[in-house]
């Protein structure tokens, strides 16, 4: 039996032994990678910590990435994001290893279940106290005992990996990156109007205190302008907080989010808010004027159609934030 085997081995029951001891707390958002950190092969140890490493060296926040990070797949032998993602290959259920040998211990003539490699961009990556990279990255010691999962010697191979592994878990991995380091360079760019906010709780304040104030202004009843603003207010809040708290990094290097389920800049949709903001203040001076206006007769129709058009304007804007339409919400 390699030396390189017998210290892969040793490790690995170390693990299992000193299981629990500072093992991964992180609060992960999504489900898999929960599930992920649990399993044999990449659970963290005492000395070792997969997700700590990679986050250190590659710069993700891990508990921050939403649900659906993680992409599950049993298509081992083509799925794109294994030559463009980072990948985790995984074994469901105890079976022979192909590329075992009678020689090797039971542990290694055996594929268990758990995660038997990680590769990013086609690479097999290692683990050391440097981080996490690829062979020759000179982010870990690049031989078979330093690889991350249980594969071993002889085994560190896309072409075998995808013959062992029953599923992998992929990852568009550059969509992440930029942690928190991300956040706090982007947080100048959260704006309404012209005051400028730090934070996604203080941007909301405002936006409702604007929304309020002007309702407020009100000299009429209130009418279906009103609850469509309203609305725009709440799915903006809404989008703004998770676009504050899970970074994700989209073209041209704009902080990103999601309205109803569709990736937008979160610049689109303050700038939106704002203009949104500012017509239905227009709206409301119209809307008053024209009520006075009712009750002269030389008022005129001036302000009643003023007000008709900036609502028709507002409603655009409201559409575009109901729809989730990107292109839409930057457009009005």
């Amino acid at each position: 039996m390699k030396k390189s085997d017998l210290k892969k081995i040793i490790r690995e029951e170390l693990v299992n032994v000193l299981r629990g001891s500072n093992t991964i707390n992180e609060a992960f958002a999504d489900p898999e990678i929960r599930k992920l950190a649990k399993m044999r092969g990449i659970q963290a140890g005492r000395w070792q910590n997969f997700f700590r490493s990679f986050a250190s060296t590659h710069n993700i926040a891990w508990d921050k990435l939403p649900k659906g990070t993680l992409t599950k797949s049993t298509n081992t032998s083509s799925d794109p994001r294994i030559k463009n993602g980072l990948v985790f290959w995984v074994v469901d259920h105890e079976k022979r290893n192909p590329y075992g040998n009678d020689r090797y211990w039971d542990s290694m003539r055996t594929l268990r279940p758990g995660v038997l490699a990680v590769t990013l961009n086609g690479k097999v990556q290692y683990m050391d106290r440097g981080g996490v990279g690829s062979k020759g990255s000179n982010r870990g010691r690049n031989d078979a005992s330093s690889a991350v999962g249980t594969a071993g010697r002889g085994m560190l191979m896309i072409k075998k990996l995808k013959e062992m592994a029953d599923h992998i878990l992929t990852m568009d991995f550059e969509n992440f990156r930029g942690g928190t380091t991300a956040m706090k360079a982007k947080r100048a760019d959260l704006k309404l109007g012209k005051d400028k906010f730090k934070d996604h709780k203080a941007w909301k304040q405002a936006n409702i205190k604007r929304y309020t104030d002007i309702l407020n202004a009100r000299v009429g009843s209130r009418d279906t302008v009103d609850r469509m603003v309203g609305e725009i207010v709440k799915i903006a809040n809404e989008a703004v907080k998770e676009g504050m708290e899970v970074i994700k990094i989209g073209r041209y290097d704009k902080l990103m989010t999601t309205v109803k389920g569709n990736e937008v800049e979160l610049e689109a949709v303050t700038s939106a808010m704002s203009r949104a903001l500012r017509s239905y203040a227009e709206y409301i001076r119209y809307a008053n004027q024209a009520e006075k206006d009712a009750k002269q007769d030389w008022g005129g129709s001036y302000n009643d159609k003023s007000a008709k058009e900036t609502a028709g304007y507002i409603k655009k804007i409201y559409n575009a934030f109901k729809q989730g339409d990107g292109n839409q919400i930057g457009r009005y």
